[in-house]
């Protein structure tokens, strides 16, 4: 049986940034979280300055192995087809995420503002590898953000309907792992 959830750092990521991300996943979904702290030699992207969200995914996927959930934290800024960058992208049928936290160093943040924005964006990416979709709840931590304005805005939990949702999905995939339903 594989471990719950695995937060890799893919290089330079603060501690307490992972610590933070670790704590509310915990918190969140009840599961078990391991923080491993992935090789630069692995995590060399090419030397751009923008990666393909989804070539990062790929690269995750050996996790998989070990751990039920991956979600990779990155500095690299991501791209996905048809937009300019992304905060986080989930494969909710591998079960594995990746955030950048390149683009919530703004003009001004301080560092618990940037680990709030890393927080949220992992719990909602995680939130997609447990078949979340996104909630039309602006407070909600599986709205859509289309800009830090409203990753800022929305809270670090899940509303009540997303709440139900995942505490369901979690019931069941406890109970087919001992055997019930």
């Amino acid at each position: 049986m594989n471990e719950a959830i695995a937060v890799v750092s893919l290089g330079g990521v603060s501690e307490g940034v992972l610590d933070n991300i670790r704590d509310a996943a915990r918190a969140a979904f009840g599961e078990e979280v391991t923080i491993i702290e992935e090789s630069s030699d692995r995590t060399e992207f090419g030397g751009a300055r923008q990666s393909a969200a989804s070539d990062v995914i790929k690269r995750l996927f050996p996790f998989r192995m070990s751990f039920e959930r991956v979600l990779g934290v990155t500095n690299t800024d991501l791209s996905h087809p048809g937009v300019n960058h992304v905060f986080g992208l989930a494969d909710p049928e591998s079960r594995v995420s990746v955030i950048s936290l390149s683009r919530f160093r703004t003009k001004g943040a301080v560092p618990g503002k940037i680990a709030g924005r890393a927080v949220k964006t992992a719990i909602h990416e995680l939130g997609h590898t447990y078949g979340l979709s996104h909630c039309s709840e602006h407070r909600c931590v599986m709205f859509f953000s289309f800009n830090l304005s409203d990753t800022d805005y929305k809270d670090r939990e899940f509303c009540k309907k997303c709440r139900d949702e995942i505490y369901s999905r979690l019931e069941n995939q406890f109970q087919k792992g001992k055997g019930g339903c």
